[in-house]
């Protein structure tokens, strides 16, 4: 061997046990470092195994999370719309029933118009026919009021 393929000086006398036990030493180390190397990538490889173990589990939870957010979500639309449906139901109805007094309320105007109007007319009738000496004579001559007494003068002995 030469010297820069063992590293150091030749051996002297063609003794090469130091120079075995030299590389049989850096052997070991080597072996050692690998077995190191080896130890590592196996804690490296389990790290990384466990943390996609969590990632997969948080992807799940994540998904279970935003599928309760979701049906919690349809549930309140749902809810939502049915209770706009129940409103709309009662303004309908409040405005079905505005409708009909606004309508009872008119006719009743208009009733009361008419029976005004008539009575108007009864009245313009009654006041000018009662009031005509020509009707209160013949109305209420016929009728007698109170008791006919003849004046002594023109009366007449009952013989």
């Amino acid at each position: 061997m030469t010297e820069t393929q063992s590293g150091g000086s030749v051996a002297a006398g063609g003794d090469l046990r130091p120079t075995v036990e030299r590389h049989t030493q850096d052997i070991a180390e080597l072996r050692q470092d690998v077995g190191d190397i080896k130890r590592s990538q196996n804690a490296l490889r389990d790290e990384v195994i466990g943390m996609r173990a969590e990632g997969k589990q948080w992807r799940a939870s994540s998904d279970q999370q935003a599928e309760t957010l979701r049906a919690s979500i349809t549930s309140l639309t749902q809810e939502m719309a049915v209770r706009n449906g129940v409103d709309q139901e009662r303004n309908r109805q409040a405005e079905e029933s505005n409708r009909q007094s606004q309508l009872r309320t008119e006719a009743l105007k208009r009733l009361s118009i008419w029976v005004g109007i008539l009575t108007a007319i009864l009245g313009l009738l009654g006041t000018t026919l009662f009031s005509s000496q020509t009707f209160d004579t013949a109305f209420w001559g016929h009728f007698r009021t109170h008791p006919r007494t003849e004046a002594q003068a023109n009366a007449t002995p009952n013989h």
